[in-house]
């Protein structure tokens, strides 16, 4: 039976939870046990073949109790609620609205006269640069996303930069990025990104990252739903040995000082081996290092953070600025073979600029051909848990990333820790016996 009038909607009492009772034209009241009443409209969408039609139910408002009337998303009166579900049935036709803009519009009641105009304004706040008259497409929504991470200075090296852009550009843009982004199903985004995982792992993982925050920032800013993009563990995953850096014991340290100092390298590249070595700092900090950042007078060298300000090669990857001192040996080893006036610390006699870090890493592989530059990370890092240091210590030492706790409490200054601690480093590669710590004073607190 029809429902016709506001009068046989009142008297009207659902048989069941959530029942709903016709009342024409595609829109219904639908009741609860608890007194509880709401209208409902049934939208028919048409598919892309434009054949059969999906259904969405809204939930426009709720019948008038009172004087209060007329107000969409809220008290509605009968002949209303019909005349807001022919103005949305007549949006979507026409193309102005999609069913996600409906929702949105009726979250937040207003004036029947006024649901049209707010059913186009953009939300104020981060939804304010989409234009909600259409629905952005995937690839809209995604360097919308990106400009947002480039603003907040997520990745601070150029090719960590173009990374997220390159990945998107040469996989999911032609699969999806044209389609509107409420269009895009699981099936699209599973199919695209799991022959990625199996051919290019790390690409097809960080790329499943990407459309994920992208899909998610579309559901905060209730542009869709849901987030269609299926869980990181329903791919398969190809079982590949995980290739780490190459590395020696800490052990072969001594070995490696007297392969280093006795070999045919000139005085410029034994002493930027040395110093990475000794620094345990990635090789780009001392094949860029400056001589403006170093004191030949102390041995202390202090790196600037690096920011987008600032687009030197060889700064701090962590974003934060480092110092450290070198010990008396390597210090007066640095210096006996610096170039009075040149930008850099360490110069190639050939070609007259900073040693390339291509070139120390082959000069190292002439003592074992699977080490690598990063490698003398972790032979620091055994070295010192070998010697009892404190981890924190060590992980400071390396510039590694502060997480956790460490990184909102533990703001103290331990540079002459760390000084103490290449002292003792430098004396085991040269005698293959580590010294005893000194006694330093309590560590001071920076902002």
């Amino acid at each position: 039976m029809k429902l016709l009038t506001d009068v046989q909607i009142k008297k009207w009492k659902p048989k069941s939870r959530g029942d709903r009772a016709s009342c024409g034209q595609s829109l219904y009241v639908q009741g609860w046990p608890n007194g509880n009443r709401a209208w409902v409209y049934r939208l028919m969408i048409p598919t892309s073949a434009g054949q059969q039609h999906k259904t969405v139910w809204l939930t426009i408002g709720q019948p008038a109790a009172d004087a209060e009337h007329g107000i969409a998303g809220g008290a509605l009166r009968l002949a209303e609620a019909r005349e807001l579900a022919m103005r949305i049935s007549a949006a979507v036709k026409r193309g102005e609205a999609s069913a996600d803009q409906v929702k949105r519009a009726l979250a937040h009641p207003a004036p029947l006269d006024e649901f049209e105009e707010r059913l186009s304004k953009p939300v104020i706040g981060p939804a304010a640069e989409i234009d909600f008259s259409k629905i952005p497409t995937f690839d809209e929504m995604f360097r919308k996303w990106y400009k947002m991470q480039i603003a907040a200075n997520r990745w601070t090296h150029k090719a960590s930069i173009q990374r997220p852009l390159g990945a998107y550009e040469n996989h999911a843009a032609k699969a999806f990025g044209y389609l509107p982004i409420n269009q895009i199903t699981r099936r699209m985004i599973f199919g695209t990104l799991q022959e990625l995982f199996l051919e290019h792992y790390k690409t097809g993982k960080d790329l499943h990252c990407y459309c994920n925050e992208v899909f998610e920032l579309a559901v905060d800013l209730e542009i869709i739903d849901s987030n269609p993009c299926p869980h990181k563990k329903k791919f398969t995953k190809p079982k590949r040995k995980v290739a780490h850096h190459g590395t020696i014991a800490a052990s072969e340290l001594p070995n490696l000082y007297q392969h280093v100092m006795s070999g045919k390298s000139d005085a410029t590249f034994k002493a930027a081996m040395i110093a990475l070595v000794v620094s345990g700092l990635r090789v780009a900090n001392i094949a860029y290092l400056r001589q403006a950042h170093y004191n030949p007078a102390t041995g202390q060298f202090t790196i600037p953070e690096k920011d987008d300000d600032n687009p030197m090669v060889g700064l701090m990857k962590t974003g934060n600025e480092y110092s450290n001192i070198f010990p008396p040996e390597v210090r007066d080893m640095i210096n006996a073979q610096l170039l009075e006036g040149h930008e850099f610390v360490f110069v190639s006699r050939h070609s007259k600029r900073n040693v390339n870090p291509e070139s120390l890493r082959k000069n190292f592989k002439t003592f074992d051909p699977n080490l690598t530059s990063h490698g003398f990370r972790n032979c620091f890092k055994e070295w010192g848990h070998l010697n009892d240091v404190n981890p924190f210590l060590i992980d400071r030492y390396t510039d590694h990333a502060l997480k956790g706790n460490d990184a909102a409490y533990r703001r103290f200054d331990t540079l002459e820790g760390r000084a103490d601690l290449a002292r003792r480093y430098y004396a085991y590669l040269v005698t293959g016996v580590t010294p005893a710590a000194r006694k330093l004073p309590d560590l001071t607190l920076v902002a």
